[in-house]
């Protein structure tokens, strides 16, 4: 790719300490292409249609050395008002416009649209060239002047300076330089954030290096050599070579024009509107935004379909509005936008709407969230909530997401749903998590919700335990992690299990549950058994004491506790749960054995086994106790259970665990 010419007035980009992008802007016809010649020797009307007509059609790179040595990227711009989405492309990318007016024709249609744009896109650094100043006389130019005034009164280029220039005669062109270095030298660096987001503004193909594709870096940086994935699709791809201003470069940062040579990516996957990431980032086809309309914009009702224009991006969407039926020209209003299809969009990203026939631009705006509910009615909390987010920053932003999740959300989820790093959710979290939110945390991994849904989950939790501890008043235990994990609603898997635990163990930090065991009680639950009770448990241990080596039947048992000692079968139950937790029975395979049983026999095959490490069967742990079949099977899962004794073959052998307790 270094070397050919053909390729250079691709590869534009900055340069030096601030990465900045300057635009031109204006009417067709004014003699933008031509200034950005003279500025830079660089002909950005490359194109035979272009020549043909003399009119610019596709987006222009250029790039002007400064004498500080930094050099800056320009993206030149059609002004025909066929071309506005193109324009919207490029003028999506820049940081200083450069609006040019020609003064043969003073202000015109497209002068006024492309101001309108730069502004909403959130342009607020600029330029007023005026050219053609050779056709003119001194009169002239002096009425042109005023009336550039009185059109950028008010407006964000209030006070810019306004040059004027000759590419005929080359007068002002020094003078413009200067003034380009001055301005682009006080312009605020742009923040370059975490994520990289480049639009892909042009695709083609060199012979012996395969697909490259050029942009205006958005966000972030990329390296040669890493991921790259094209989105929608999250494709991916590798970095094989990057180059700005045909120099080949080992990485590109947010206000670089960038060229990537992609492995892994032909023309034929491409679609416009596609852009580059260094991760996969979630489309969507549902923005809420804050869009303003045009003062000379026809009133906009709800459900209006228009034309939706953000970076290369374009689609028919449908517009409906959440504060009111009807906007009229001029104001602002908050909105959600359905796409056809999807779009990776960031917060704050900037957008252009158009008429739904194209014809003219109607408004613009910001986008406030990307990932939005479906919004099928505008309750006033909804407006207020987005009213506030509209003028807030990123910790509101992900409050409103963590909102979205009653059962919590993972700080990557968020930052997924946002399209932002996970580093960048991390650090709203310190030092203090946003207002109303609550985080729980495990190492690398944490989890946000907000505090009306954690009392929510807490009066859950809480009620659930209390119910189970009046169905087993004799339980000193309560609920397990699992059982809550179901009981709560919050899903499947190990990260729902961690998230429930981490919940479950800040309820136990804050006294509204303790910790029995492995399971969550009611903190001030106590098992205290009266005279009857204890007197029922000794009848109930008499039976089991009585069964010696054969198995317990538990309809026996029950005929024998209801008739002889009124005991129902509830709290047969409840009382039997109590000894096995208290280890009085022991319960192995939904059938009970006395622990004098269980004791004996362990202790008698223990000492067997240290006498033959080879193991015992079945039959010879049956002849050693004196039992039967059934029962000693039930005591070897119960000894496996206890990790004293495991399986190989046909015969049990002492684990070293079993080796420590008789020792």
């Amino acid at each position: 790719m270094c070397g050919c010419d053909c390729l250079r007035r691709f590869f534009c980009g900055t340069s030096g300490v601030k990465h900045l992008i300057l635009g031109t802007a204006g009417h067709v016809d004014h003699g933008k292409t031509a200034l950005v010649k003279a500025l830079t020797g660089i002909d950005c009307d490359t194109h035979k249609e272009e020549k043909r007509r003399g009119i610019t059609i596709n987006l222009g790179f250029a790039h002007l050395a400064l004498d500080s040595g930094d050099v800056i990227g320009i993206v030149d711009v059609p002004g025909h008002r066929d071309f506005v989405h193109t324009m919207v492309a490029g003028a999506s990318g820049i940081d200083c416009v450069l609006l040019v007016v020609a003064a043969d024709s003073g202000i015109m249609p497209q002068t006024r649209e492309h101001l309108d744009i730069c502004d909403v896109l959130g342009i607020r650094s600029g330029i007023v060239a005026v050219t053609k100043t050779d056709l003119v006389d001194a009169s002239a130019l002096t009425g042109v002047h005023e009336r550039i005034a009185r059109f950028t009164k008010g407006a964000f280029l209030e006070n810019s300076p306004v040059v004027d220039v000759s590419c005929i005669t080359g007068q002002g062109i020094d003078t413009l330089k200067t003034v380009i270095a001055t301005t682009m030298t006080a312009a605020s660096g742009r923040s370059i954030g975490s994520v990289f987001r480049m639009y892909i503004d042009r695709i083609f193909s060199v012979s012996g290096f395969g697909t490259v594709v050029t942009g205006s870096v958005k966000s972030g940086n990329l390296s040669v050599g890493s991921r790259a994935f094209l989105l929608p699709g999250h494709k991916e791809l590798r970095v094989r070579r990057i180059e700005r201003y045909g120099e080949e470069v080992g990485k590109v940062m947010a206000g670089d024009r960038a060229s990537l040579n992609l492995v892994g990516l032909s023309k034929e996957e491409f679609e416009r509107g596609m852009l580059v990431s260094d991760r996969p980032l979630a489309a969507s086809t549902l923005l809420d935004v804050r869009m303003r309309l045009f003062t000379h914009a026809k009133a906009l009702d709800t459900w209006t379909q228009a034309e939706f224009i953000m970076g290369t991006f374009q689609a028919q969407a449908k517009i409906h509005l959440l504060e009111a039926d009807r906007v009229l020209p001029g104001q602002t209003a908050l909105a959600q936008v359905h796409l056809p299809s999807g779009c990776c969009a960031a917060a704050q990203d900037t957008f252009v709407l158009r008429s739904s026939s194209s014809d003219i631009t109607i408004g613009g705006g910001e986008v406030i969230d990307p990932h939005p509910l479906h919004h099928r009615r505008r309750p006033p909390r909804l407006v207020a909530e987005l009213q506030e987010l509209a003028h807030g920053k990123l910790p509101q932003l992900v409050a409103l997401e963590a909102a979205k999740h009653p059962k919590g959300i993972e700080h990557v989820s968020i930052a997924s749903a946002l399209n932002i790093s996970p580093d960048e959710v991390s650090a709203v979290l310190r030092p203090e998590p946003p207002e109303g939110v609550a985080v729980l945390s495990s190492g690398d991994h944490h989890y946000l919700i907000t505090l009306r849904h954690y009392k929510s989950l807490t009066s859950l939790a809480m009620k659930s335990v209390a119910d189970f501890h009046r169905a087993n008043p004799f339980d000193e235990a309560g609920r397990t992690v699992e059982e809550l994990q179901g009981i709560l609603g919050m899903g499947a898997g190990e990260d729902a299990k961690r998230l429930t635990t981490l919940f479950l163990e800040r309820c136990v930090q804050e006294g509204a549950l303790k910790r029995v065991g492995n399971t969550f009680s009611n903190p001030s639950h106590t098992v205290s058994l009266s005279r009857q009770e204890l007197e029922q448990c000794r009848i109930i241990e008499e039976f089991f004491k009585k069964c010696g080596m054969q198995t317990p039947v538990y309809a026996d048992l029950v005929v024998y506790t209801r008739q002889r000692h009124s005991i129902d079968e509830k709290r047969l139950r409840q009382l039997m749960k109590y000894m096995t937790s208290a280890q009085v029975l022991f319960e192995v395979e939904g059938q009970y054995l006395h622990r004098s049983i269980v004791d004996a026999c362990r202790n008698a095959l223990l000492k067997e086994l240290q006498a033959n490490p080879d193991g015992l069967t079945v039959a010879q742990f049956r002849d050693l106790v004196s039992g039967n079949r059934k029962i000693c099977l039930l005591l070897y899962a119960l000894f496996d259970s206890e990790g004293i004794t495991e399986r190989k073959g046909d015969v049990r052998v002492m684990t070293e665990k079993g080796k420590k307790i008789i020792c």
